[in-house]
């Protein structure tokens, strides 16, 4: 399987990708693993410039492997963690997407824009934006962003998606965590993954589950 993380390192921020990446090949041993964007050295790395908005520069990421690699992929992000348990299909939905005012002006605006696509073209508007791992293909993904303005608007790219094509999906909760381990065990028992937060690794004990969680599951 090919699993893709759209890369952007960050001065002085603890390599948590390097964590990411030890859960996922504990998780599947034969993983192929690509990071877009800047270099890591756990990672096949396909270098590309940074887009100014930052969810349009997650896009390009991801279509830029889908042009030049294609076929299906796992869409990952640095800060999640994939256990033992963990399965492709058991996609999490989170009610209907809204706008909520609390979120950066920067989500609103993609929440909005992706509405607004997907009621014109009259499909679903579940909210998929569970920070969990989800199976793409390629060609679909390609298909359907070449429908819209993706370098100068941002939209989430799994609501877009799995509304579009359509999927089967439970419902379920956001995966990521502040900084509570309960939590982090209970979505790892549930949902076989579960996200960080940015404050995360700056903790003893969670910087210690992350890494002995890893090696009693090895």
């Amino acid at each position: 399987m090919k699993y893709v993380y759209p890369y952007r390192k960050t001065q002085n921020k603890v390599d948590v990708l390097s964590h990411s990446i030890a859960w996922l090949r504990s998780f599947d041993p034969d993983a192929e693993i690509y990071v877009i964007g800047d270099p890591h050295p756990q990672g096949i790395h396909v270098p590309i410039s940074t887009l100014p908005i930052r969810g349009c520069d997650v896009t390009n990421k991801m279509m830029h492997f889908a042009w030049h690699f294609g076929g299906t992929f796992c869409y990952m992000n640095d800060d999640f963690f994939i256990g033992s348990n963990f399965r492709f299909d058991n996609i999490l939905s989170n009610g209907e997407m809204q706008i909520n005012e609390r979120h950066a002006p920067t989500y609103q605006e993609a929440m909005q824009n992706t509405i607004d696509f997907l009621k014109s073209v009259d499909k679903p508007i579940m909210n998929f934006e569970c920070h969990q791992p989800v199976l793409m293909d390629s060609d679909k993904l390609i298909g359907l962003f070449d429908r819209i303005t993706w370098k100068h608007h941002n939209h989430f790219i799994k609501s877009m998606y799995l509304n579009y094509y359509g999927c089967d999906h439970v419902p379920g909760e956001n995966l990521k965590v502040a900084n509570d381990i309960r939590k982090a065990q209970e979505f790892l028992s549930l949902y076989g993954s579960f996200s960080t937060s940015d404050t995360w690794f700056n903790q003893k004990a969670q910087r210690e589950f992350i890494t002995k969680r890893l090696a009693y599951s090895a």
